[in-house]
């Protein structure tokens, strides 16, 4: 069984139009799983009435009894999926998103070659239609920083050029549910930002891979979570990249780009300094968090 994550927080309407997008052109997909990260805004409700209204027997809604985050939520529907329906593969797909195609499929036929990997899609941009990015991104860890794969770039450019993401954004993530149990769920200390980052850097020590899947393609609003930037944004955005520098490269490093990325953020928000000043707080933090 194929079974698609999809979080919700804040945002029934664009769920509900991305689950029926999925379930229009993805013949493959067996079942949805919606998790509500305990929005409090009604959109449990929302979810149950549109069901009452369409059954749909393969979309089950779960309302997460508290709000802890992307890892958090994601992890939440993993476990009741893993314990309640015979899944083979999972797909975490943004609920800001849609597809006019099957983006599932080649996904898939991905997996069946090799399930020791994570699997991601094409990120087009539903505004304008351009490639957001090539499956993920690339890391810049001193700086605390990252850059989307091939933004703005043809995709036709992209397939010219050997470049490789570092890492697959949790847009759209699929993955064998065998490897679960190799390398466990993410960490929900992160609450926002690097959490997939961290889970396919931690299933590479354990000889997973990824690999982008050019034939499948997802279009992407953006951050309907986050609403952007903000000091909720600079927070726990850099508290991310500081923590993950410190799981991976060690504290002094982690220190370094805390400054580094501080740095960047006065210099960004210089007309803003209670955004730059949350940017600050959350770079160190992440510097003394364990990990």
């Amino acid at each position: 069984m194929n079974v698609a994550l999809i979080l919700n927080y804040k945002a029934a309407t664009e769920t509900i139009s991305c689950v029926e997008s999925l379930l229009a052109h993805c013949p493959a997909l067996n079942h949805v799983v919606v998790i509500d990260n305990d929005s409090q805004d009604g959109s449990v409700v929302a979810f149950n009435q549109w069901l009452e209204a369409q059954p749909r027997h393969n979309v089950t809604v779960l309302a997460n009894p508290e709000n802890n985050g992307y890892a958090g939520g994601n992890n939440y529907g993993l476990r009741w999926a893993l314990d309640n329906l015979p899944v083979t593969n999972f797909w975490i797909v943004n609920n800001d998103t849609y597809v006019d195609s099957d983006a599932l499929t080649p996904l898939l036929d991905a997996l069946a070659q090799n399930d020791r990997q994570f699997v991601g899609s094409v990120i087009l941009s539903a505004d304008t239609g351009r490639l957001e990015c090539y499956g993920g991104g690339k890391l810049y860890p001193l700086l605390g920083k990252a850059k989307l794969l091939g933004k703005d770039q043809t995709l036709e450019a992209m397939a010219e050029t050997s470049e490789q993401p570092d890492y697959l954004m949790g847009c759209s993530l699929a993955f064998s549910a065998k490897l679960i149990d190799r390398i466990g769920m993410m960490d929900e200390a992160y609450f926002m930002y690097s959490e997939e980052v961290d889970w396919q850097f931690q299933a590479k020590k354990k000889g997973v891979s990824i690999r982008v899947v050019p034939e499948s393609r997802l279009f992407h609003y953006g951050s309907l979570s986050s609403g952007g930037r903000s000091a909720f944004y600079h927070y726990y955005r850099n508290r991310a990249a500081t923590r993950f520098n410190k799981r991976f490269y060690g504290q002094g490093f982690a220190l370094a780009s805390a400054c580094f990325l501080s740095a960047i953020t006065v210099i960004k928000e210089f007309n803003h300094p209670s955004l730059a000043w949350s940017g600050i707080k959350g770079a160190f933090k992440g510097v003394t968090m364990s990990v």
